[in-house]
């Protein structure tokens, strides 16, 4: 829409859509540990421009002088999208690094990290292959300087105040494809500054208006040379270029068209775009809802209430989704999942009725399937017609599974949080941790004398990330016969065994009595934390493992003494209601009868001490009379454990099973553990 302006004020106002422009992947700066590379994002090369909601063409330049850009949307973690396809979180497959993008005058740059999550593997793997190489970036124009165009030429439109909002990778890089985003085109008002017209040149045109000029219809007379005839003008042959564009403007207005006659929602049409459906094969298939729905007896209906549940404001089928996934996992475990007003209306559905919904909400009809087929539709195949399918059903279960997976991963017990400190490992290289010993002593200077240097005495522990996992599935049987609960025990059988695991590796580290980098064993009187003869748990026995905890000195040795205090009993469950008798506070009638322990220590009752644990096929026999004292890790470090960077707990990842007629949904866990100090346990073999 054009506002007026006063008589004789060269400027105008008008709405024009958001546009992109081609961008180029820097190869050599790949890097693959934080998955980032850079882009050329604009070099400010003229291009033809046509906003389809006037059918005006024109021929746009970007000034890439730092004054007429707009960088704060860059620059500020601008996303990056799978092309232009921003109506769900999944079509963000990175972002751009905050600060990165920069003018100079003559081209912009900016830095782009894409996202660990699974589904975005293959694009970043492409990207480092060469195989995806062209990046789109949006953008918006809030004022330009028009040249009126001369005979034969376009009008030139050169951009002095615009905005670069989102990056795309994308497998065209075809200017005009990212208008097209719902049902209303986004626009925003554009103040157009008029110039001077071009003079007309009879030579040396501008190479640039020689590939955009208007080429005159063969059928309109050429003027002829003087003193001849009209000559036949030569045909003009579009570039591979050209073509390409023109055929993917011809192939998303055509789609656009199609579900706009059948009164189908947009996000249809959005989908189609962004899976690059052929025209015909998108035509078909709006033919084929059609038909289905006249065969129901329903007829076309306006997208909006097209047997659809639509939320103004949000993106309608997130909505749908959010709503199937809160009632599965109401299903698996209703004390914890409560239902809002969007999941009660899926709550009594089965899992094949709600695998028909996600068909349904794809466009594809279900309801002269049988339950097989039905079956084999929702993990992706539709038997009668053939073909693959697509459906959401796969993506609803592996994500039920990863939240249900995760809520028993974080509540199942970890008895050895008080003695074991986190760390951040970011690859699966080998990781040496330094065991720092005490400050060095402080030495009185003199008058007129020198500091004298110190130094901090240090051992080092090494040990390195483990990869755990488990595949498990859900068939094409399992989903007829409505087998949610036992999909839904599985999932929190593997969030509890992979707490397990940590428990495992974890406790493996005291039970083992491994050598520490010094090659004496954690456990050793050379360490002066071991009482080998073993006593009940009683004042005096308490008491002299506190006092040699007490006396631990630095790894330099000497008087340099740590004054470690015992903060936790860990027993077996065999000794646990003795530990609790001498560690709970009572009120005595004898100064005498005083617990010094109240108060001081917790207990911790660990049933693996008692029988054993097996971590990487080696088996470690516990005991049913050891005790053992800790320190806290505030004040030393013990025993260090940490994740794969990103990737806190389990992960799931699934696809459509191939070996397994169904879903596969593996869980992997990338966890290790390792003793760092020896100073800060104590063990007494018990009696």
């Amino acid at each position: 829409m054009e506002r007026a302006a006063s008589a004789g004020d060269p400027k105008r106002t008008v709405d024009v859509p958001a546009f992109s422009v081609r961008a180029d992947i820097v190869p050599a700066s790949i890097n693959r540990t934080d998955r980032s590379v850079d882009v050329v994002w604009s070099q400010g090369t003229p291009v033809e421009r046509f906003n389809w909601l006037t059918g005006e063409r024109w021929l746009e330049s970007l000034s890439l002088e730092s004054k007429h850009v707009r960088l704060g949307r860059l620059n500020n973690g601008a996303p990056v999208l799978d092309s232009h396809m921003a109506f769900s979180l999944r079509n963000v497959i990175g972002a751009v690094n905050d600060g990165s993008a920069k003018v100079d005058g003559t081209q912009g740059r900016a830095r782009i990290r894409f996202s660990r999550r699974a589904d975005v593997e293959p694009i970043w793997q492409d990207v480092q292959d060469g195989i995806v190489r062209k990046i789109s970036v949006g953008y918006r124009v809030y004022e330009y300087e028009e040249t009126p165009a001369a005979k034969n030429t376009l009008r030139k439109m050169h951009a002095t105040d615009w905005e670069p909002f989102e990056v795309s990778a994308v497998p065209i890089a075809a200017d005009d494809a990212a208008n097209i985003r719902s049902e209303t085109v986004p626009t925003n008002p554009c103040v157009i500054t008029r110039g001077a017209p071009t003079p007309e040149r009879s030579s040396a045109m501008d190479p640039v208006e020689l590939e955009t000029r208007e080429q005159p219809e063969p059928s309109q007379p050429q003027p002829a040379p003087a003193g001849g005839q009209p000559q036949p003008q030569p045909a003009v042959v579009p570039n591979a270029a050209d073509r390409a564009v023109d055929e993917e403007r011809a192939r998303i207005q055509g789609i656009l068209s199609a579900c706009e006659a059948g009164r189908l929602p947009m996000t249809t049409a959005q989908r189609m775009i962004a899976e690059k459906t052929p025209l015909l094969d998108a035509q078909a298939q709006v033919l084929e809802t059609l038909r289905g729905r006249a065969m129901d007896g329903q007829g076309p209906k306006p997208g909006p209430t097209s047997g659809r549940v639509e939320f103004v404001g949000a993106d309608p089928l997130e909505q749908v989704w959010r709503g199937i996934t809160g009632a599965l996992l109401h299903r698996i475990s209703p004390d914890h999942w409560k239902l809002d007003d969007n999941a009660k209306q899926y709550r009594s559905r089965s899992l094949l009725e709600i695998a028909a919904e996600c068909l349904e909400q794809r466009g594809i009809r279900t309801r002269s399937l049988t339950k097989m087929e039905l079956a084999a539709a929702a993990f992706g195949f539709h038997v009668r017609a053939g073909m693959h399918t697509t459906s959401d059903f796969p993506n609803l279960l592996a994500d039920v599974a990863n939240k249900s997976l995760r809520r028993a991963y974080d509540e199942a017990p970890a008895t050895w949080t008080p003695i074991a400190r986190r760390i951040n490992m970011p690859d699966f290289k080998p990781v040496k941790r330094n065991q720092l010993g005490e400050a060095p002593a402080l030495e009185k200077v003199l008058e007129h004398g020198e500091f004298r240097r110190g130094s901090v005495a240090e051992g080092k522990e090494q040990f390195q990330l483990a990869t755990y996992g488990k595949i498990f599935a859900i068939t094409r049987q399992g989903l007829v016969n409505d087998d949610l609960d036992a999909f839904g025990r599985l999932t929190t059988m593997f969030g509890r065994s992979a707490r397990n695991l940590e428990s495992d590796v974890i406790w493996y580290q005291i039970l083992k009595n491994a050598a520490m980098a010094d090659t004496v064993a954690l456990f050793h009187a050379t360490h002066n934390n071991l009482t080998s003869s073993g006593t009940a748990i009683s004042i005096d026995s308490l008491g002299v493992g506190r006092a040699l905890m007490r006396k631990q000195t630095g790894l330099a040795g000497g008087t340099n003494y740590l004054n470690l205090v015992a903060r936790s009993l860990m027993v077996p469950p065999e000794k646990e209601t003795i530990a609790d008798q001498f560690t709970t506070a009572i009120t005595p009638a004898l100064g005498s009868s005083v617990n010094p322990f109240a108060g001081r220590l917790s207990v911790i009752s660990e049933p693996r001490l008692a029988g054993g644990v097996t971590v990487d096929g080696d088996t470690v026999a516990g005991s049913t009379t050891a005790w053992y004292l800790g320190a806290s890790t505030d004040q030393i470090d013990i025993i260090e454990y940490g994740f794969l960077d990103g990737e806190e707990g389990p992960v799931v990842e699934s696809r459509v099973g191939f070996d397994i007629d169904g879903l596969e949904v593996k869980c992997r866990h990338d966890f290790a553990a390792k003793a760092i100090d020896f100073r800060g346990l104590y063990k007494n073999a018990g009696a």
